[in-house]
């Protein structure tokens, strides 16, 4: 199994956020978690991405230990809470500079991206004057570009429009055709059930298939 998350916990001032959770993520598919804010799911992507140290249990991604802090043993393309790019420069200067940082930009692919969600022609324009749905999808750029193995997406299609939701959902589903592995946190589980392979659903920090 490409990621397993076993038995984690994760309690922050007395309070279980996540509570003793067992999830088994394959390659080439799409896994929805389903649940209202505040249920844990991006906590859960946080520990995925050793963002968190966990209180108890661990995460291995390819059969590797993910360790808090410390470079993941995957590239791995994420939107986890509010996209962070610099206001001040362009789209494309953003997705160069986030690139860079892996030395993994891909110009052709990244053009592909741009195309795909209507943002090629905004690509030199500053991202200060970007919408919030803009934002969103130079966000879900960012999060594919780099031909990432696997793609964690917090609440993707927030500030999108139907076509562009539309264009998100066709996109996993290229992506899962490459053999992507892809886990989409969000409470829309209409926009889920049309693409995903299994989906869990998650409340008060429990995970449940």
């Amino acid at each position: 199994m490409y990621v397993q998350v076993s038995e984690l916990s994760k309690t922050i001032k007395n309070r279980p956020v996540l509570q003793d959770v067992n999830a088994d993520f394959d390659k080439g598919r799409i896994y929805g978690v389903v649940g209202p804010n505040g249920s844990g799911k991006t906590m859960l992507l946080r520990a995925i991405c050793g963002f968190i140290r966990p209180t108890q249990g661990r995460i291995t991604i390819d059969g590797k230990l993910v360790e808090f802090n410390r470079k993941l043993p995957e590239n791995v393309g994420a939107i986890i809470e509010t996209p962070g790019f610099v206001d001040s420069e362009t789209g494309m200067q953003n997705l160069k500079y986030l690139a860079g940082i892996n030395q993994a930009f891909d110009e052709e692919e990244t053009h592909r991206l741009l195309t795909v969600f209507g943002l090629d022609e905004h690509r030199d324009k500053k991202v200060k004057s970007y919408s919030l749905g803009m934002r969103q999808k130079l966000a879900i750029v960012q999060a594919l570009m780099e031909h990432q193995n696997l793609i964690l997406l917090d609440e993707p299609t927030n500030g999108l429009d139907q076509d562009s939701v539309s264009q998100f959902l066709n996109e996993m589903d290229h992506q899962r055709d490459l053999g992507k592995t892809i886990i989409v946190a969000t409470h829309h589980s209409d926009e889920l059930h049309k693409i995903a392979d299994e989906i869990y659903s998650m409340h008060d920090g429990i995970l449940q298939h």
